[in-house]
């Protein structure tokens, strides 16, 4: 007959508070707790699973009953240790509260706890999962757990210590178990191969150590699971395989084609792992991991970062070609992608848009195409060429205005007089913005245009930014003579006054500032003036249609003023 192996993590359970693997703030408290004879009536263990709260509460319960103690650690080997360690003492009770959370079983325990240990010092209850109690048994237990027996002690484990009553947590001294550390893990693990002559390579290890999760029960079943299925040395081959991973050179190469650009690279990569087998949510994972990598590279910020050596290698040849910009944005936009797996997880769709959307190029780059102009008015009448000049069909009775005189009954009517164009505007007039030559993208004024429309939806205080900073005309926008202020004349008072109240907000200023630098390549400051205070031209500010409420209200949603004309006087 064969007897059942025990498994790893019961084999290799902690039996001291010195073995404690990643909570030394727990052991060392407790140790001490137990040397100066300070033992608590009631404990809360809190933390995540595989953090060793259980064991920590075994470790505690074999300390204040050892018959001889070591500094506060038990000693492991005499009679009620070794009892404690086989799960035969009587006085150490555990409960699981998810099947033992009624009312019952508390008055249960409530009306037991008053007979003495039978071969301890102390009775110890151990109560796992207690966020499950329900709201009456917590309260039923509350008196049992403020004042116990003298020689009773309570320990609540639980996962989510939010879940408890406050009137529970009151009562206990709580300690918080940190999620095992990578390293910690790692550490561990080498250790128990040693001592099991597993055969395992260290990118193996730090593999498994990666995916337990910060548990390190998680990562001693997934080891003897690869213990158990391989005949030789375990790989890190070996560990994708049992983990049901993608191998992880995939990872690397869809991150690299991502930042590069690579839309048909990355789509080909992603569907190849999915034919494979692989799962859309690890890829989704991995490949985020990898991205954030290398983030903190470029930031000087990966000293943390647990990886081979040679994917360290491949991340900062990639981050050599990009800036932190681009790969932010790239991280930002495939860990937005974890929405859609959420709901259609064997799809492989959402990862597919996100990668066509990082290597489609950021919008708004500096070579971004001008607008086009808008198309020019046709000339006035004293502008036109000498010759003929087109003929208007009269108008019918019906379409005459109310000027018109009425034609009377004695003779046929005839055709009102042709109207009159308005007069063309004063030389010193502001010219329409449709005139004007479309600049060159990279010149000055090229790039002031795409700064302003860069702008056109951009609020701020009061007024729409790119509808304001239309009135500087992009001929008349130059740097002063430092090289490094951008003059911005203004052809009207009002909108240069609307400005300069925008711009007593820091944050608006910034805000003109950045999308300077945007396209033009530096930071430079600015200032604003009204057109002509440097010697030229100006127009006079004109405060009568552009000082009407309809008016200021459409500028603010981000319309123009192409041209202002008085209305006639009517006849009286």
């Amino acid at each position: 007959m064969t007897t059942s192996a025990q498994v790893y993590y019961r084999k290799w359970r902690p039996g001291t508070f010195s073995d404690l693997a990643g909570q030394e703030h727990v052991g060392n408290t407790l140790r001490q707790a137990v040397t100066q004879g300070r033992v608590s009536h009631s404990y809360l263990f809190c933390g995540t699973r595989g953090s060793g709260k259980t064991t920590t509460a075994r470790v505690l319960a074999k300390a204040v009953n050892c018959l001889n103690p070591q500094q506060g650690d038990p000693c492991d080997q005499c009679a009620i240790c070794v009892s404690i360690n086989e799960g035969r003492n009587l006085d150490i009770i555990e409960l699981d509260a998810a099947s033992n959370r009624g009312v019952e079983e508390i008055r249960e325990i409530r009306d037991k706890v008053h007979f003495q240990p039978a071969q301890n010092r102390r009775k110890v209850y151990i109560i796992d999962e207690a966020h499950m109690l329900t709201r009456e048994a917590s309260n039923a237990f509350l008196k049992t757990l403020e004042e116990p027996p003298e020689h009773v002690i309570f320990i609540l484990c639980t996962t989510e210590a939010d879940r408890l009553l406050p009137t529970i947590l009151s009562r206990c001294q709580r300690y918080d178990f940190r999620r095992l550390p990578g390293q910690t893990i790692y550490d561990r693990l080498a250790y128990i191969t040693d001592q099991e002559a597993i055969a395992i390579h260290p990118d193996a290890l730090r593999m498994i150590a990666r995916n337990a999760g910060g548990s390190m029960r998680d990562a001693l079943n997934i080891l003897e699971q690869l213990a158990v299925s391989s005949d030789g040395d375990i790989t890190l081959r070996h560990v994708e395989e049992s983990l049901g991973l993608v191998r992880s050179d995939a990872y690397l190469a869809l991150a690299q084609k991502l930042l590069a650009g690579d839309t048909t690279g990355a789509l080909e990569t992603i569907n190849e792992v999915v034919w494979e087998g692989g799962e859309p949510r690890q890829l989704h994972r991995q490949t985020l991991d990898l991205l954030r990598s290398m983030l903190l590279l470029s930031w000087d910020a990966g000293q943390t970062l647990d990886l081979p050596d040679d994917t360290l290698a491949g991340l900062r040849a990639v981050i050599e070609k990009t800036d932190s910009q681009h790969i932010l944005r790239a991280v930002r936009i495939w860990g937005e992608a974890s929405a859609g797996l959420r709901y259609d997880a064997p799809s492989a769709l959402a990862l597919e848009i996100a990668a066509a959307e990082i290597c489609r190029p950021a919008p708004l780059t500096n070579n971004a195409p001008a607008e086009p102009p808008m198309a020019a008015p046709a000339p006035p009448p004293q502008q036109a060429a000498a010759g003929r000049q087109p003929q208007r069909p009269p108008p019918s009775p019906q379409q005459s205005g109310r000027g018109q005189p009425r034609q009377g009954n004695a003779g046929p009517a005839q055709p009102p007089p042709p109207r009159q164009a308005p007069p063309p505007p004063p030389p010193d007039s502001r010219p329409a913005p449709s005139r004007a030559p479309a600049a060159a993208p990279d010149s000055l004024q090229g790039r002031w245009e795409q700064a302003v429309r860069q702008l056109g939806r951009v609020k701020g205080s009061k007024y729409n930014l790119g509808a304001l900073l239309r009135d500087c005309r992009s001929g008349s926008v130059h740097l002063a003579d430092d090289g490094a202020t951008l003059v911005l004349p203004f052809s009207n008072a009002a909108n240069l006054d609307r400005m300069q109240e925008e711009l007593n907000d820091p944050r608006v200023r910034d805000t003109i500032e950045q999308a300077i630098e945007q396209f033009f390549g530096s930071r430079h400051t600015f200032q604003v003036t009204l057109a002509g205070a440097n010697g030229e031209g100006a127009q006079p500010a004109r405060n009568s249609i552009q000082d009407s409420p309809l008016v200021r209200t459409a500028m603010g949603l981000g319309a123009r003023i192409l041209d202002e004309q008085q209305e006639a006087p009517k006849p009286l």
